[in-house]
């Protein structure tokens, strides 16, 4: 868990400190450069910790109880309860962003559905140089899953 201090700070030191943030992230020109200035940013509590909350807002988004949620991220029901609240006084922007993740989730589902699909075919092909192939092919594995 993140640790912040308890000293309180003023809103016009708060806003100043956000807006360093948004300039900072903004500055940022490609996957890479975020990747490695988050990976020296953040400590691994905090990567976790703010991995763990956007796939729970996700979740929520999607409509997951809070049950299933404790289940999947180990997460204590009082801890699901307080983000849900938060997460319904979200602006839509934020929500929407959230959004692009689960089509992108679910983009990524139909490629893995669709290789899987396409399995056989690739077996025929390989097949011919393979026996391992031939074996997988005659079998019928490649539709278990």
């Amino acid at each position: 868990m993140g640790r912040v201090s308890k000293r309180i700070v003023s809103k016009e030191f708060q806003e100043q400190l956000e807006e360093q943030l948004s300039f900072i992230v903004l500055s940022l020109n490609n996957k890479s450069e975020i990747s490695v200035f988050l990976g020296a940013f953040l400590t691994k509590e905090e990567k976790i910790m703010l991995g763990k909350r956007l796939i729970l807002y996700m979740l929520l988004s999607k409509g997951w109880t809070s049950s299933k949620i404790h289940d999947t991220l180990s997460m204590s029901y009082e801890t699901i309860r307080w983000y849900k609240q938060i997460f319904e006084n979200k602006p839509n922007v934020f929500k929407k962003t959230v959004q692009k993740l689960i089509v992108r989730e679910k983009g990524k589902e139909f490629w893995r559905k669709l290789e899987k699909l396409l399995e056989p075919a690739g077996l025929v092909l390989e097949a011919k140089h393979n026996m391992k192939a031939r074996a997988k092919l005659a079998g019928g594995d490649f539709w278990q899953s």
